[in-house]
């Protein structure tokens, strides 16, 4: 029984490899395809919708099917996005610099003002992807929800964080893993942590409404 149980282990394990490294092939032959700076965005949001289905147990999807249709549909709406955040990063960084040249006490309230965004900026990056592929609410909302559920969850938004930085550190050390798992490893950390969140959040909402419903 544990030798079954063990070998299933081993089963699934290799499974999801072999899932990472087609679903990675898949992100860069998107990315390439958009002329790699207008297919970084839609194959990324492509990859964050696999990986959800996935995640979820649905493993009768078609993934070069979901890719092709998720690249197409979301391609200008993705572009958008992804200048969206670049924009504000840029910003944030330059106010920042600028903000840290001097020993002004004013430029040092502004300074925090700003590391404080940077932070915000930095929780809805995170969860932003996650939380577009699984809700279906206007363009705005997106950042709200990723905002709310990065800060009222911190332990998921903290274990994303270190997955992320132990990644990293392993593609450092172990570097002829990037092209296998150079983004869908990363992406599968953040989609894995953000969807434990949203079922966390999900059953507190569903406990509250018995609780209520029993007063």
């Amino acid at each position: 029984m544990q030798l079954n149980g063990l070998m299933n282990g081993f089963y699934r394990a290799g499974e999801w490899v072999i899932r990472l490294v087609y679903a990675n092939c898949l992100w860069l032959i998107f990315t390439l395809l958009g002329l790699g700076l207008f297919g970084l965005m839609p194959a990324t949001i492509a990859l964050f919708s696999l990986l959800r289905r996935w995640i979820m147990g649905h493993e009768d999807v078609a993934p070069f099917h979901l890719f092709k249709q998720c690249f197409r549909q979301e391609f200008f709406k993705a572009n958008g996005i992804g200048l969206l955040f670049l924009a504000i990063g840029y910003m944030l960084r330059m106010d920042i610099l600028y903000f840290k040249s001097s020993s002004d006490v004013l430029f040092q309230l502004f300074l925090v003002l700003m590391l404080g965004l940077g932070i915000v900026y930095f929780i809805v990056l995170l969860h932003f992807f996650p939380v577009y592929v699984h809700f279906d609410v206007p363009f705005l909302h997106y950042f709200k929800y990723a905002l709310i559920i990065g800060v009222t969850q911190l332990s998921s938004t903290l274990m994303m964080v270190i997955g992320s930085i132990a990644l990293f550190c392993l593609y450092w050390y172990f570097s002829g893993l990037i092209p296998l798992f150079c983004v869908s490893l990363v992406a599968l950390n953040l989609m894995w942590f953000n969807h434990r969140a949203v079922k966390k959040i999900e059953y507190e909402q569903a406990a509250r409404a018995i609780n209520i419903k029993n007063e």
